[in-house]
């Protein structure tokens, strides 16, 4: 079904009158005597826009018959005023119109076929089936994409006999269409398609190629074009902005603001490791002068690492035996470890209180540890245990 009312991007408005109306559920469906709703095809998204000012919540042709869900129900030859959102499809039109250039080239040089083509908010993809693709060819494609979009190569749309569609395109591609359409870029692209199209190339204001990738049936080659590029480059330059802001740089020397952090960050956690070091040993130096085989400590809000690193310490510095206990948040964590040449087995103790207050972990007869939930009778139980 062909709507020759699409053949312009910019024709979004129309007056005309319902022909049918059917009912689902609580919302209706309805046809109209012409329609300026593109229907989504070809990979190409459906218009969004309103009638009577009311928004159109589906698109959908079935039994001939273009049909718009609306919540309202509209009748029989009453009539309407049909708008639709401008810029959306203008939008969807240019990345449209750029897949059949970037196409139309690379299929003429290379003489590659395009597999597939997906578009996103972002960035679009056009897949073809070549065996390498290269950082130069990327660049060469832009380049030749945006000349001519300066040469304005006119973008028509056509309706030809069959004969004369048959001297640019194959008979299977022809066997397949009942009523033929065809979008011609100059004299660089004969298509049979069905979707909407800027009225030549201008209008696609510039490509830019962002990328490609390999997949399993060849390469993939990203774009973004027109009011999508003008829309990402505001976005993306907002959040370079930002970073810079952050960073107290210029946009030319984030990288060099990202190396400073980071190396602010190394040198950070440098220092805490050697404080930590200064603290197990002053710890350590404490406990030397009590007299008991076994410390149990307490520790607020300590991560695991760290009660590890000094139960470490504490046993090969110190030939010290400790139970270590930390209370992070609602959770707790448990050390047992016990000096080398030390008898007992810490993974028994260990055994026992995960048995007593649910605790997960695991370890050896040097050192176990887990932990579970926090409670003071855990806290009490291992303030009670006075050997390994």
């Amino acid at each position: 079904m062909i709507n020759k009312l699409l053949d312009d991007c910019f024709q979004c408005e129309l007056h005309t009158v319902v022909t049918d109306v059917v009912a689902e559920k609580s919302l209706y469906w309805h046809a109209f005597k012409d329609t300026v709703f593109f229907m989504e095809k070809g990979g190409m998204a459906s218009d969004i826009g309103m009638i009577n000012g009311k928004n159109v919540l589906g698109l959908r042709i079935r039994d001939g018959k273009q049909w718009h869900l609306m919540e309202e129900k509209l009748d029989v030859n009453e009539p309407v005023f049909m708008s639709i959102n401008l810029h959306e499809r203008f939008r969807k039109c240019q990345i449209h119109t750029a897949q059949h250039l970037i196409s139309a080239l690379l299929c003429n040089i290379y003489k590659v076929k395009t597999i597939s083509h997906h578009v996103s908010d972002d960035e679009n993809d056009i897949e073809f089936n070549f065996d390498h693709f290269t950082d130069k060819m990327a660049s060469e494609l832009m380049v030749l994409c945006n000349g001519l979009i300066r040469d304005d190569l006119e973008v028509s749309i056509r309706y030809p006999s069959r004969s004369e569609a048959a001297l640019h395109v194959s008979e299977e591609q022809l066997h397949h269409e009942d009523e033929l359409r065809v979008v011609q870029i100059g004299n660089l692209d004969y298509n049979l398609c069905g979707c909407m199209h800027v009225p030549s190339l201008r209008y696609l204001q510039m490509v830019y190629i962002t990328g490609f990738e390999k997949t399993t049936r060849g390469y993939k080659v990203k774009y973004i074009c027109g009011d999508q590029l003008l829309d990402g480059v505001s976005r993306r330059y907002q959040v370079l902005n930002e970073a810079a802001q952050s960073l107290a740089v210029s946009h030319l020397y984030l990288n060099t603001g990202i190396h400073r952090l980071i190396n602010e960050n190394k040198a950070g956690m440098r220092d805490i490791v050697l404080w930590k070091q200064k603290y197990f040993a002053l710890f350590a130096t404490q406990y030397a002068q009590n007299d008991k085989e076994l410390l149990v400590h307490e520790f607020d809000d300590w991560d695991v690492k760290s009660m590890i690193q000094l139960a470490q310490y504490l046993t090969s510095q110190c030939q010290k035996s400790c139970v270590l206990l930390a209370k992070i948040y609602d959770k707790s964590h448990v050390v047992v470890a016990k000096a080398k040449d030390q008898t007992g087995d810490c993974l028994e103790v260990f055994h026992d209180l995960a048995d007593r207050f649910d605790l997960q972990g695991g370890g050896n007869a040097s050192m176990a540890q887990g932990g579970g939930a926090y409670s003071e009778a855990l806290a009490q139980y291992v303030k009670s245990i006075q050997k390994i």
